[in-house]
């Protein structure tokens, strides 16, 4: 029985995604002003899809060690990526707090 995809296939399709979403990041990234988040989706899309085809070729396929290692980097990786969007998002919604609810732009010494 013939695979649907062969490996180099699979390859090829994510080299295709590493290509396409920075650009499709780059353009929702300047529409939301978040540039650097773009360019991460594709290249770490291609950092996890080149780990996990390390961990699967070293492992097997088909071998319940291989689900385990993988469910267990991914959880990590989750995890971390989780922890330092949340990190992110709190410094940056306390410097916009600041920058809004600081002062209101007078200066000592204006006239009234």
């Amino acid at each position: 029985m013939k695979e649907l995809i062969d490996p180099h296939e699979a390859h090829l399709l994510m080299l295709g995604v590493l290509v396409l979403a920075p650009l499709v990041g780059l353009a929702w990234g300047y529409a939301a002003k978040r540039l650097p988040l773009g360019l991460a989706v594709g290249v770490g899309n291609y950092a996890l899809w080149t780990v996990y085809n390390a961990v699967t070729d070293k492992l097997g396929l088909d071998t319940v060690r291989n689900l385990l290692v993988n469910l267990g980097l991914f959880v990590v990786i989750g995890i971390v990526i989780g922890i330092g969007a949340g990190v992110y998002t709190a410094r940056r919604q306390t410097s916009q707090a600041g920058i809004q609810g600081g002062d209101n732009g007078d200066v000592a010494g204006d006239r009234s």
